[in-house]
């Protein structure tokens, strides 16, 4: 039952909807922005944060249209999966726009995610079932235990941008490194673009 669930909370996770992120502000616009205000200052985004394992929201395999990566995490990566929709954060404390999309990880295996940390592009990235976060460039995430007995956990959270873009995203585990693409807001080459909202 549980495995059923989980494709139904990714896919509610997959920046299907226009919600809210979970940061400092709740309200969001219904329609996406072509790009961040012109002449407003973007936010300053912190260098790291942790996932607390408290909580998962579901747990199961990844999706079939979702990227393993170092077998640690599961992400919606280019080519396999569409790009993610991009809508106002409506939080002038996070870049401007936010893809909502599940963080599926492998309990009991501690990784990283990275993004590129560059002014004039600021990124980040954050998740976690706690009530409010703050999206960073990194993010550790501990070896969660099982405590679904699935073997994947969930969690909400997403990517946080000023353009849409082909997101570099680097994973890092065990003394291993991959870098996969997200689309956000447009597509990577060979992916798809975002569903209709």
């Amino acid at each position: 039952m549980i495995r059923g669930l989980t494709a139904a909370a990714v896919l509610l996770l997959c920046g299907c909807s226009g919600t809210s992120a979970p940061s400092a502000a709740s309200t969001t616009s219904s329609s996406p922005p072509t790009s961040s205000e012109p002449g407003v200052t973007s936010p300053t985004v912190p260098v790291l944060a942790s996932l607390a394992c408290s909580d998962p929201i579901d747990g199961g395999p990844p999706p079939a249209d979702w990227q393993t990566v170092l077998g640690v995490v599961a992400l919606p990566a280019s080519p396999p999966s569409r790009a993610l929709q991009a809508f106002d954060s409506g939080d002038p404390t996070v870049p401007a726009l936010f893809a909502k999309t599940g963080l599926l990880v492998r309990a009991g295996q501690a990784f990283e995610l990275e993004v590129p940390t560059e002014r004039d592009n600021p990124v980040a990235i954050g998740w976690g079932n706690a009530l409010r976060f703050r999206p960073s460039a990194r993010f550790a995430v501990p070896a969660c235990p099982d405590t679904l007995g699935t073997g994947w956990l969930a969690y909400p959270g997403g990517y946080w941008v000023d353009v849409r873009q082909c997101l570099p995203l680097t994973v890092r585990a065990a003394g291993r490194e991959q870098q996969v693409h997200i689309g956000i807001g447009t597509p990577c080459p060979g992916q798809e673009p975002p569903a209709a909202p």
